[in-house]
């Protein structure tokens, strides 16, 4: 987060508001869901979040990052695929 420049208020917003990208049902000791979010104005920047969920419906954020369009699509919602 601190070295993606990332504010607290934007990470949240994009866990409550973000677009779930894939869910992670298997992880342990939570399920976990990786989200899609855009921040800033004019033209916005991609960040992924990824969250797992208590029984109290209370989110724990794991990770964020700002995708790479290198390893991601061009919407940031799926990993290209590797060439051998």
């Amino acid at each position: 987060m601190d070295n993606d420049d990332l504010e607290i208020e934007d990470i949240m917003q994009i866990a409550e508001m973000g677009e779930i990208i894939t869910s992670y049902p298997s992880d342990k000791p939570l399920p976990s869901k990786l989200v899609l979010g855009w921040i800033g104005k004019g033209k916005k920047q991609p960040v992924h979040v990824v969250y797992a969920m208590d029984e109290q419906n209370r989110k724990h954020i794991i990770t964020v990052y700002r995708p790479d369009s290198e390893i991601w699509d061009k919407k940031f919602r799926k990993k290209k695929n590797k060439k051998s």
